[in-house]
């Protein structure tokens, strides 16, 4: 005969138990997670965000090469009085450094002065954006993107109050058409 009121003693011992030994397979897991994740970061992150500046280095190098110019200008095109269509244009990337990244540039904050490995994802997405928004003009039939804007922000999670852990960029303008 199975004595119920040790199983209800045990049941109600493991409810009371189980976050705490789901807590301490966390916290297990995390110590050994943590390590191997920073080790990966400092063996790749800068690698990765290097091929990621030459794929758009190359992407822009290819199309204005096919095109002989760049589609891209921050003049208003008022000169043009030849334009049939418009509209906008726009495109975004959200880029955020490596943890890797995050503490080098934590480091470097301890001494001040230029947060380099910052300024190259920041310019890599800024880099992106723009290619993007060539790469999107030309797909949808326009010939030139005039008047074209960049605006970054910071994107935190929520709670969090100091840290940036990414910034979107968003690159739009005008696209147009020409007889």
């Amino acid at each position: 005969m199975v004595d119920v009121g040790g199983l209800l003693v045990l049941g109600i011992i493991l409810v009371i138990l189980l976050p705490f030994l789901l807590l301490a397979l966390i916290g297990m897991l995390w110590t050994v997670a943590y390590p191997l994740m920073l080790c990966w970061a400092v063996l790749f992150s800068g690698k990765k965000l290097d091929q990621q500046i030459a794929s758009t280095a190359s992407r822009e190098a290819s199309l204005r090469e096919s095109l002989g110019r760049d589609p891209l200008t921050t003049i208003d095109g008022g000169y043009r009085t030849d334009i049939t269509s418009c509209g906008v244009v726009w495109s975004g990337v959200v880029f955020g450094p490596s943890h890797w990244h995050l503490l080098i540039g934590w480091i470097n904050n301890l001494t001040g002065g230029s947060v380099d490995i910052f300024q190259k994802v920041v310019s890599a997405g800024r880099a992106e954006a723009m290619q993007r928004l060539r790469e999107k003009a030309l797909a949808e039939g326009y010939e030139d993107v005039i008047n074209v804007r960049i605006d970054t922000s910071d994107m935190t999670p929520q709670g969090a109050r100091k840290s940036i852990k990414a910034v979107e960029i968003f690159a739009y303008g005008t696209g147009v058409k020409y007889t």
